[in-house]
């Protein structure tokens, strides 16, 4: 595929010719993509491996009844035949009587560096030279550490859309990432197993800070200590609390959920749910953040919406069927799977709005507490009632503002939004995650169950 330009050339086309087989509702979404990955497993580099392909989903309706069909080979000939496809699906099932219209064209805007030429110029074998030398930083980083998995990758995107209302749209977007976690060796057996990446548009991976988060944590974590069962401070690494919204607040954030009656919140637009410096938005737009796009998987402009501002529930998020639905407009928020032919509202990236001090001075303020890095079990939440239950690993003691050593067996109890108004401080420096970029937090009164 040579660019997003020819890839929309061909979306305009398979639009074009359904409208002359006589469907009047179309839409079509187009990717081209090629990723390079390489693998560590226990200090040794273990795969290489590059894909690429395209793949394109077709969607129409005839009469309100929906028909889809995916082909991954980008030709005229083959999505002719996807067409029939799709057009011969639709004949097989009911009308949808709450269907409404495709969607029609926005404003859109671009995102200045989601494109950058060195992800398409780097070469596998130096990749893999980046990757091994993070492992052999690592590893020499803290004593007894043990690289346990790695990975580093390079992507990029053609993505094109075009439907019968007039929408034809096309963008192109690349982005590099270091994974990495580890575990060492202590006298009684290993530490827990510390995680940390990083993310780029292009290929400027900042790799001693993975290798500095992940010697640093290690370090405390060699030292056991016994904790306590209770309610206590507990400040949260974003992987934490991130994986905690993901399957709670998130879901309760999905226009459908609203709709089907599922939202614990979907009563409360315009109350106060959350502390007065508390902000939470979904970003699609901002060129730091690795999800950022121009248009969302329907076509729709991506843009920046106020979930929780100030504390007061502001917005849900959209795609254009379930806006239809309930007479407001798409936020730019569906997600297709290209080969189901699903569509889906998932957030861009949620981000939180930092606060005043470091990460330092607010552990330097916890009299007794926890500081948790990672949990497990977060699938697991109730989407519903936002109740969970977690096992904090690595949890850390956090003892008259000194990180003292790992406790083993944390458990981690709560509802997420009980924890909203549990805040006590956010810190000042936001963390970029995929999907999420937000600081650390420190919670108040959260129910902790120590083993014995």
């Amino acid at each position: 595929m040579r660019d997003e330009q020819q890839l929309l050339e061909l979306c305009k086309y398979v639009v074009t010719h359904a409208e002359k087989k006589g469907v009047s509702d179309i839409e079509v979404l187009a990717r081209y993509s090629s990723a390079l990955n390489v693998d560590l497993e226990l200090g040794e580099i273990s795969s290489v491996n590059q894909n690429m392909g395209v793949q394109i989903a077709i969607r129409l309706y005839i009469e309100k009844r929906m028909g889809s069909a995916f082909t991954n080979i980008a030709t005229n000939a083959a999505c002719d035949d996807a067409v029939e496809m799709a057009i011969a699906a639709a004949k097989t099932v009911d009308p949808d009587p709450d269907w409404v219209a495709l969607p029609e064209p926005g404003k859109y805007s671009e995102i200045k560096g989601a494109w950058q030429d060195s992800v398409l110029e780097i070469e596998p074998g130096k990749v893999v030279g980046f990757l091994a030398q993070l492992s052999k930083d690592l590893a020499q980083a803290e004593e007894g550490l043990i690289p346990a998995y790695g990975n580093w990758g390079t992507d990029f995107e053609y993505k094109a859309y075009a439907n019968s209302n007039g929408i034809e749209i096309a963008e192109r977007s690349t982005d590099s990432y270091a994974v990495a976690q580890a575990v060492a060796k202590t006298e009684t057996g290993m530490t827990p197993g510390v995680f940390a990446y990083d993310v780029d548009r292009g290929t400027d991976i900042d790799s001693e800070s993975v290798v500095k988060d992940i010697s640093e944590t290690i370090r405390i974590c060699k030292t056991a200590v016994e904790g306590k069962t209770g309610k206590f401070q507990v400040l949260m690494h974003p992987f934490v609390y991130g994986q905690l919204m993901q399957y709670t607040l998130v879901e309760s954030i999905k226009g459908d959920n609203v709709a089907r009656g599922k939202s614990k919140i979907g009563d409360k637009m315009g109350e106060k749910i959350a502390p007065d410096f508390l902000s939470i938005y979904d970003d699609g737009r901002n060129p730091e953040f690795l999800n950022s796009s121009v248009f969302d998987d329907e076509g729709r402009p991506r843009q920046r919406t106020p979930i929780i501002e100030n504390g007061i529930l502001r917005s849900f998020l959209w795609d254009t069927y379930w806006a239809n639905k309930m007479g407001v407009s798409s936020t730019g928020n569906a997600s297709r799977n290209m080969r189901r032919g699903l569509v889906e509202i998932s957030p861009s990236t949620i981000y939180i709005e930092p606060g005043k001090r470091s990460f330092e001075d607010i552990i330097s303020g916890v009299d007794y507490g926890y500081y948790i890095r990672g949990v497990q079990g977060a699938h697991s939440s109730n989407p519903e009632s936002g109740d969970f239950s977690v096992v904090g690993n690595p949890a850390i003691l956090i003892e008259k503002g000194e990180l003292k050593g790992t406790v083993h067996g944390l458990m981690v109890s709560g509802n997420i939004f009980d924890l909203l108004n549990q805040i006590i401080e956010i810190a000042k420096d936001p963390i970029p995650l995929i999907g999420l970029t937000a600081p650390q937090i420190l919670f108040g009164d959260v129910s902790i169950i120590s083993k014995d």
